[in-house]
């Protein structure tokens, strides 16, 4: 239950992550698009490239962590799933003991 709490936080976090991403890449399409369109002077345009290079930044950062944050979740899908195999084959095993001790209680005399 908790690997599928932790599952669902991750894809929440990553869902949280490309939305920051594709914001930024909206940011920076409309300011090229005013930096193509000749949209003021040399000050203005050393802003905005300043402007341009920390959203780019933040950019980077966010992918490096949403590939650090699914690389977390499929580790924790994998162990998930080998956990669960365990659980099946202890099930099993219980199964097929309290069955064998039915049968020598039953063949016991009483």
């Amino acid at each position: 239950m908790p690997a599928e709490h932790n599952a669902t936080a991750t894809e929440a976090q990553v869902a949280q992550l490309e939305k920051r991403a594709t914001s930024a890449e909206k940011q920076l399409q409309a300011l090229k698009m005013r930096l193509e369109g000749g949209a003021g002077a040399a000050a203005g345009n050393a802003d905005l490239e300043a402007r341009l290079r920390e959203l780019l930044q933040l950019l980077y950062e966010d992918r490096e962590e949403c590939e650090t944050i699914r690389a977390q979740r499929d580790e924790l899908k994998e162990e998930n799933a080998r956990l669960r195999a365990q659980v099946a084959k202890g099930e099993y095993r219980i199964k097929h003991l309290l069955r064998t001790i039915d049968e020598i209680e039953k063949g016991a005399p009483q």
